[in-house]
């Protein structure tokens, strides 16, 4: 049995002196004089009691011998040397002395991890942080089942909820800074924008006063904006040509009119885009707006998906079930990130779940939620937190069974909806068809035949048309109409699995508004 509960931390003695011993009660530092190091007791013991065993350790040492153990009429003292100190653990002589060496040796790794070196001024030091550590082995003078790795954990005191808070914090200081980069960005579009507006309207102003046809007489501090309608090149000249072909004075010639009327349509092009006013220019779109979400989709939106497979025999039995589904996540709003979903319907026989790696799995594995472990929820970006998988020869996880009946060239098919509570649709269950002939005599629903395919086609099969048939002739062997290919869509899970509610982390028992999307399918359902 190992002693109990505190002691006190006792002075070292100088350099000068000889040897030091470390002594634990199960932990004391002392010196060959008897000075204690460090000191804890786990049993209530008199400061009389404690020095008398502390004065008599050093005269029990034996230096000669190989024996890490000294027995007294009433106590055992069980110590290994640890550089210039020594380690004891006093225990009474009916406990245990394996679990006291192994213990002992538990306390001196302790010590080593949390020194960096073993002497005196180090270990006093660090004596609060040994005298915690050495609190966790031993309780109540009995050794508690952990380890090294163990006993620093519970030294760092880590707290989950604390750490989410953080993280939490951390992300809306990221999201005020980011909005904070935002706006700036869009004034300083703004303002480039105005600048660009105002030296346009400064050269429209301009070209309307260049290149007008008629020169102005006043002075306007102002600048027009409307500039006159400049003259096309292709007006007629001024001055109409004489009729004759003599020489005329003062005529300009052909070629002179020619370079005129290119002159005049070169003006106008270059001043047509400076008399054009300025219309107000929108806001560019591509400014770090979030994408908008669907009327309907809460902030909190989550998406089930489900594939089920299966092998069925045409003569009865199943061979093999196979489902498989995946729950992702996403989160329009950063104040619901750190957010906790209750998982319902995972106590299925058979049911193997895989969480993301960033999901808390031992809370799932406790209670089904879904936790963050480290950091919260990614914003506006869909994450697959949760996948599943249901392996089964259990025909009562069958949505749908097929049954045919082949004779000799006439085949009778049925269906039958297993669950009044299902509603399937989108049904189609296509039946090869190798010899290219198929007459069909009556069916449920209706039909296609494609020449080597025929697909029996069902809208929907509920509770109020939960079965059905389909009879047709076929020049094919029995075995040749298989494997059918079954194919549905489900609007709730095969497994059951599905979401309970959703609750901040924030405000733990206060339910939150979710939207939910389920979609199952069958993949590979076929009938062999």
């Amino acid at each position: 049995m190992l002693y109990c509960r505190l002691s006190s931390l006792l002075r070292s003695v100088p350099e000068a002196e000889s040897v030091r011993i470390l002594l634990f009660h199960p932990n004391i530092l002392l010196t060959i004089r008897d000075v204690a190091v460090l000191s804890r007791q786990f049993r209530d013991m008199t400061r009389t009691r404690i020095e008398g065993l502390l004065a008599a350790f050093p005269k029990l040492i034996d230096a000669s011998g190989q024996h890490t153990t000294v027995e007294t009429d009433n106590v055992r003292y069980v110590y290994q040397p640890l550089d210039e100190l020594y380690m004891v653990l006093i225990t009474n002589k009916q406990s245990n002395i394996l679990q006291d060496i192994d213990t002992l040796h538990l306390f001196t790794q302790v010590v080593t991890s949390m020194c960096k070196t073993s002497d005196e001024r180090e270990i006093a030091r660090n004596a609060f942080e040994l005298l915690s550590a050495f609190d966790e082995i031993v309780s109540l003078g009995y050794r508690e089942n952990v380890n090294l790795s163990q006993v620093k954990n519970f030294l760092e005191m880590e707290s989950h909820e604390e750490k989410i808070q953080d993280i939490i914090a951390k992300n809306k200081e990221m999201e005020a800074t980011e909005e904070r980069k935002r706006r700036a960005k869009q004034l300083e579009m703004q303002r480039r924008e105005a600048a660009k507006a105002q030296r346009q309207n400064r050269a429209s102003a301009y070209g309307s006063s260049g290149y007008s046809s008629v020169p102005s007489q006043t002075y306007t501090p102002e600048p027009t904006y409307e500039a006159p309608k400049p003259q096309p090149s292709y007006s007629k000249p001024a001055v109409s040509a004489p009729k004759g072909k003599g020489m005329q004075l003062g005529k300009k010639s052909k070629q002179s009119n020619v370079f005129e009327a290119a002159r005049q349509e070169i003006a106008v092009e270059q001043a047509a885009p400076l008399m054009a006013t300025p219309e107000p220019t929108a806001q560019p779109s591509y400014l770090d707006e979030a994408p908008a979400r669907p009327t309907d989709q809460e902030p909190i939106h989550t998406e089930v998906t489900e594939t089920i497979s299966a092998k069925i025999n045409h003569d009865g039995g199943v061979d093999s079930i196979e489902i498989k589904g995946d729950l992702q996540l996403q989160i329009s709003a950063a104040e619901m990130t750190g957010l906790q979903l209750q998982i319902v319907g995972g106590d299925r026989e058979g049911i193997q779940f895989q969480q993301h790696p960033n999901i808390d799995k031992a809370a799932f594995n406790a209670s089904h939620v879904i936790i963050p472990k480290a950091k919260p929820f990614p914003v506006n970006r869909p994450l697959k937190v949760l996948r599943w998988r249901v392996q089964s020869t259990d025909e009562s996880l069958l949505p749908l069974k097929v049954n045919c009946w082949p004779s000799g060239g006439d085949v009778t098919m049925e269906y039958e909806l297993t669950s009044s509570d299902a509603t399937l649709s989108n049904v189609v269950i296509r039946i090869p068809i190798p010899s290219g002939d198929a007459t069909v005599a009556d069916c449920t629903g209706s039909y296609d035949f494609n020449g080597s395919e025929l697909s029996w086609i069902i809208p929907t099969i509920d509770a109020s048309a939960s079965s059905g048939s389909m009879e047709f002739q076929c020049a094919d062997d029995d075995a040749d109409i298989f494997p059918v290919q079954v194919e549905f869509e489900l609007s709730e899970t095969v497994s059951g699995v599905d979401i309970g509610d959703a609750e901040l982390l924030e405000q733990a028992g206060v339910p939150v508004p979710f939207s939910k999307t389920v979609r199952v399918m069958a993949e590979n359902y076929n009938v062999v």
